[in-house]
């Protein structure tokens, strides 16, 4: 049983290693980094959401959180309103660059993700998500 888990594992690994690769060149053609296109991904589902939102998201501090906003700003792919709800609290939108970046790593994503699933069949693909989840659950 030992080898049999020690063999998935090494397989995850090497699935995630290739991923990571190619989504590395990804980013890189769109001048992101991982926590700046998760950012994109995160307002793009969450519009209007604030920056503590993206905090919990990320699992990092509000400090880092505000930083990559910031940087995120500079670049143009994002503008922060205040709350109405509380002043305090800023609310981060996608600009128009920003969406058109965003819909750009969807893109890629999507062809990758298309590239490693195509032998599948829709209800294997369903287990596999499933099986996916249950594995992030117990992280």
């Amino acid at each position: 049983m030992a080898e049999k888990d020690f063999i998935i594992e090494r397989t995850i690994l090497k699935i995630g290693n290739h991923v990571l690769n190619v989504r590395s060149d990804d980013l890189k053609s769109c001048d992101l980094t991982s926590n700046q296109s998760e950012t994109l991904l995160f307002f793009d589902l969450h519009e209007g959401a604030l920056i503590l939102d993206l905090k919990e998201h990320l699992k990092i501090s509000h400090q880092a959180a505000r930083n990559i906003v910031e940087r995120m700003k500079a670049k143009g792919l994002l503008y922060v309103t205040i709350s109405h709800k509380d002043a305090r609290a800023k609310q981060v939108f996608l600009s128009e660059k920003g969406k058109s970046v965003c819909e750009k790593l969807k893109e890629q994503g999507g062809s990758l993700g298309g590239n490693l699933l195509q032998y599948f069949t829709e209800e294997e693909k369903d287990q596999l998500l499933a099986l996916l989840e249950k594995i992030t659950r117990t992280l």
